[in-house]
């Protein structure tokens, strides 16, 4: 591959801070709430013009889990927020449903004014519009990130720094050793186009029978002739839509429905060119999945499709090593942690990145009854510690996590957590004078558990 130099240019730097966190979603608007009322100067930097990451962009609106555990510290501030806006689907986040599990949703529009209130009150400074291209570092410490504005490129500096990008990129410039794929291929996953259609008669419920049915009809001749999407032909899309798969993912005063049929196979998320052909392909089953709603699922017969989610749903793709990784075995055997951060309790959950019908759920049977139980696995503080680096934290789904490990932590009360403690730990180690790696786990595990303490937790305020 041919390879051009440009030249060395002067980048203006905008600003000084206590804490920078780049990408404004679940785990980065944690981070930055948490610094920023510990009385740090927090600048949170997001490449799109509102907040909420995959929740507001990708669509994904669902609250899950098998026991509530992993619902922890600033979850509790968010989701008492959405709701004073009127934003929860369901607001018993206790009582499980017919899975045994429990969901709920959010509206995805007001979870943008939710952060945006909460961070505010927080006095953290926002840049929208706004794509982190690089670092400035002295050695192994970053002295600042370098971001890309419609105005041209320009940095800012900070004495700590949190990647939320959810692909962990800051950490990939910086350098930060990471792992990705499935071993073998650079993809993991399936990415999924979310969509939502709108004019949707939800008070119509299918039987077991009707919607088997109606996987049959799909894999006939004539679906095959007017359809060419496989998530289609393989009776997903009957599947998904016609049984309701997350009943509580939108308000109930809202007559949308969110499809969550599509899967977009053999895609590495970090390489432009697959990100392009996976976006395209999406859209393309959205179009074919609302098309067979319309056309053979009652319920649908005066729906139209709403729109697809603006940037394509992403599972996975960097893992960034850190001083300590989440293993496999963490996650299969629920092992417990003294320097535990977070806690995780969602099943193992990998999407199969090379398969349109194979089931994602991993979980052996003891492992289910376990967690439904009320059992998790801890997220040691090493996790979010950027291995090779003296001021770098990663948060979310990118967290230093092996790929099974990763399939369960993923989910977004989760990436909070991490976010929170990434948060929290950055303005521990400032208040300290000293860098991350160096910092006892326990003791910031001890005080961040402190810190929690003092938010009330949510659940019974939703059931007054």
């Amino acid at each position: 591959m041919k390879k051009v130099y440009t030249q060395t240019k002067e980048i203006e730097i905008c600003g000084n801070y206590d804490v920078i966190v780049v990408g404004g979603g679940a785990a980065g608007c944690a981070a930055a709430l948490t610094a920023g009322r510990l009385g740090a100067e927090v600048l949170l930097c997001e490449r799109y013009g509102f907040l909420g990451g995959a929740t507001a962009a990708q669509g994904v609106g669902h609250i899950l889990s098998t026991n509530g555990v992993d619902f922890m510290g600033v979850w509790h501030d968010f989701i008492r927020e959405v709701n004073r806006l009127g934003g929860l689907s369901n607001r018993d986040l206790t009582t499980k449903g017919e899975d045994n599990r429990i969901r709920s949703g959010v509206d995805i529009e007001l979870v943008k004014f939710a952060w945006d209130n909460l961070l505010s009150k927080a006095q953290v400074s926002m840049l929208h519009h706004v794509w982190a291209s690089g670092v400035m570092k002295e050695e192994n410490k970053i002295t600042g990130v370098i971001l890309e504005t419609v105005s041209g490129t320009m940095a800012v500096q900070g004495k700590m720094v949190i990647d939320a990008t959810g692909d962990g990129a800051v950490c990939a410039f910086a350098g930060a050793p990471f792992s990705q794929g499935d071993g073998e291929h650079p993809y993991n996953q399936a990415l999924t186009k979310v969509f939502r259609m709108g004019n949707v008669d939800r008070s119509v419920v299918h039987t077991k029978e009707e919607i088997q049915k109606l996987v049959e009809e799909a894999a006939s001749d004539e679906m095959a002739k007017r359809y060419e999407s496989e998530v289609v032909k393989n009776g997903r899309a009957a599947s998904y839509t016609a049984s309701r798969t997350v009943p509580n993912s939108i308000p109930k005063y809202r007559t949308e429905m969110h499809g969550f049929a599509s899967r977009v196979l053999h895609i590495n998320p970090v390489d432009p060119w697959d990100l392009t052909k996976a976006e395209r392909e999406g859209r393309k089953q959205a179009y074919e999945c609302a098309d067979f709603a319309k056309r053979y699922i009652s319920g649908f017969e005066n729906a139209y499709l709403l729109d697809t989610n603006i940037h394509i749903g992403i599972r996975d793709s960097r893992r960034i090593q850190g001083i300590e990784t989440v293993l496999a075995e963490d996650a299969l055997m629920l092992n417990k942690r003294k320097d535990s951060i977070a806690k995780s309790s969602w099943v193992i959950d990998i999407w199969p990145g090379d398969h349109y019908a194979r089931p994602a759920v991993q979980d052996s049977a003891q492992r289910m009854e376990k967690v439904l139980s009320g059992d998790y696995f801890d997220i040691p503080y090493g996790a979010i510690v950027v291995k090779g680096t003296q001021n770098l934290f990663v948060a979310g789904r990118c967290i230093s996590a092996e790929r099974e490990a990763q399939a369960s932590l993923r989910i977004q009360q989760t990436c909070q957590a991490t976010g929170e403690a990434a948060g929290f730990a950055a303005v521990f180690c400032l208040k300290h004078g000293i860098s991350p790696d160096k910092a006892d786990g326990a003791t910031v595990a001890k005080e961040l558990a402190q810190h929690r303490s003092f938010i009330k937790p949510v659940m019974e305020e939703l059931l007054k």
